[in-house]
């Protein structure tokens, strides 16, 4: 330390300049900030900053850099941390990557160990395990048997359970946090489809049961993982503190439900006539060479990954659909002729209900939840990892390992891709001049994936969102309270900062 200090005092002008230089560029990348979007590259810490100043709006930060940048930026982050990637909403990289060099960009190493909660099911798997998953899993979401037990456990959820409950609220004059509801009403129907057993998430009495509780918690510590380096969590992990032992709690008691649901389910025996996913998959044939243990593991994560997938894009989407058609009445009075001219069925309560095949002429109605799709898109990301060096359509060289970024929420908003008019809630624009649904190439509507990891179970989910939707709009009208402020949140699923607070009044002409 002294020869450094004896070096300083002999060499006062090198001393000077080094101080100068660091003032200048630091005054230089303030300015810059000023008139940019992109993130500074600073020493040592390069663009950590922006995330963290931007963490609570990263999303639309990311659309303005993107915006900037030409759809695709390479983002540095702190030196020896491994946080740089790629970032894109480029639909032609989308193409690239996720379709035409498919066999190039699986989900990873990585991305499986910070969704480690799904096992090795479907959604994290790759090669030939995803193969086989994904074969299986298409040949059941196709049949006839199976998507007739969905459809039928939906339409009885929301007459049952879904509809009293939101009338029940609207009689006692309470506000409505909506959000909550879609999310406790979907864990409830993906349960179901599971298991064909009631966990009573929509209760007046009852309180969201310990389940769903676990669910949730596990889904915060998920995000919690994607906002800082992967060393800190998995010290965390380690030490089994903080998020990471929130995480392994929920994980107890999510495995506690599920093994005990397979363990009732091979007592009992499997009953021919269940159309559930989990009787369907105790019937498989599985590979011979698998030990019991090993058989029920697969169940486990099969069944964990079918819960998880579908509820927060159904519960999310329908969020922000309702939040739309508060702010657009003309949008809603559209979908209110359109139902009026459709057949329902009436439930106890005077409830009107919708049926999934008469709802197919619903085109409006699937438009606007399209339209809501392309600007709230509940996965607002996909992530991929390079398993080779590859250089995108855009010229950009990719090395093997690197994390490419998909931001779904940029895409949905770049004037490039939608057009002028792109910020606007505008559901004519999914409708053709013959009156028919309008395709759009799914690498440039992601809210479903691309290319063969597509959602299977697309036309069930958007079912359900109909039907829902539809049977709240028939039978409520729904308004945003006054002063509630509705915003996205940083999370890797699009859920509301502040939830969503609106007031229900029944309709005298449901």
């Amino acid at each position: 330390m002294g020869s450094f200090w004896c070096f300083i005092l002999s060499n006062p002008e090198v001393f000077l300049a080094v101080i100068c230089f660091a003032g200048l560029s630091t005054f230089r990348l303030i300015r810059q900030s000023k008139k940019s979007s992109l993130p500074l590259n600073w020493p040592v810490v390069r663009m950590l900053p922006f995330l963290m100043v931007n963490r609570h709006c990263i999303h639309d930060k990311v659309m303005d850099l993107l915006r900037e940048a030409g759809c695709t930026f390479r983002f540095f982050g702190p030196w020896l941390l491994d946080m740089n990637f790629l970032i894109t909403c480029d639909p032609a990289t989308v193409n690239h990557c996720l379709n035409t060099h498919f066999e190039k960009y699986p989900k990873g190493r990585e991305f499986a160990e910070m969704f480690d909660i799904l096992g090795d099911g479907l959604l994290v798997a790759d090669s030939e395990s995803w193969e086989y998953q994904r074969r299986v899993a298409t040949t059941i979401f196709g049949g006839r048997a199976f998507r007739s037990f969905v459809m039928s456990t939906i339409v009885r959820k929301v007459s049952t359970v879904l509809l009293p409950y939101l009338d029940h609220m609207t009689k006692q004059g309470s506000k409505i946090e909506l959000e909550d509801v879609f999310m406790r009403l979907s864990l409830e129907v993906s349960y179901s489809m599971v298991f064909t057993s009631d966990l009573d998430c929509l209760s007046v009495s009852s309180p969201m049961p310990v389940f769903g509780r676990a669910t949730k918690e596990a889904e915060e510590a998920l995000l919690f993982r994607h906002l800082v380096p992967s060393r800190l969590w998995k010290l965390l992990r380690w030490l089994n503190v903080g998020t990471e032992k929130k995480l392994a709690n929920a994980k107890v008691v999510i495995n506690q439900f599920i093994y005990e649901e397979i363990a009732k389910r091979k007592a009992h025996g499997s009953n021919g006539s269940q159309a559930d996913l989990l009787s369907i998959y105790m019937k498989l044939t599985l590979d011979p060479n698998m030990s019991e243990q090993q058989k029920t593991q697969f169940l486990r994560d099969t069944a964990v990954g079918l819960i998880l997938a579908g509820k927060d894009l159904i519960a999310v989407t329908l969020t922000w659909f309702f939040y739309m058609i508060c702010k657009h009445p003309t949008v809603e009075a559209r979908i209110l002729e359109e139902l009026k001219g459709l057949q329902s069925s009436t439930w106890p309560g005077d409830f009107s209900v919708f049926e999934c095949d008469t709802l197919r002429s619903a085109i409006y109605l699937q438009a606007a939840l399209l339209e809501t799709l392309r600007l709230f898109p509940a996965t607002p990301f996909e992530e991929k990892e390079a398993h080779f060096d590859d250089i995108l359509p855009n010229g950009t060289k990719v090395t093997k390992g690197t994390r490419v970024i998909f931001s779904l929420y940029a895409m949905g908003r770049i004037e490039g891709i939608w057009g002028k008019d792109c910020m606007e809630f505008r559901p004519e624009r999914w409708v053709s001049k013959s009156g028919r649904l309008r395709h759009e190439p799914s690498y440039k509507f992601m809210s479903f994936n691309s290319g063969p990891r597509s959602c299977i179970g697309k036309d069930i989910s958007l079912s359900n969102m109909k039907i829902t939707a539809a049977s709240i709009i028939h039978n409520f009208k729904v308004e945003l309270v006054e002063g509630h402020a509705v915003m996205p949140q940083s999370s890797v699923i699009l859920h509301t900062q502040n939830g969503m607070m609106v007031r229900l009044k029944r309709r005298v002409t449901a």
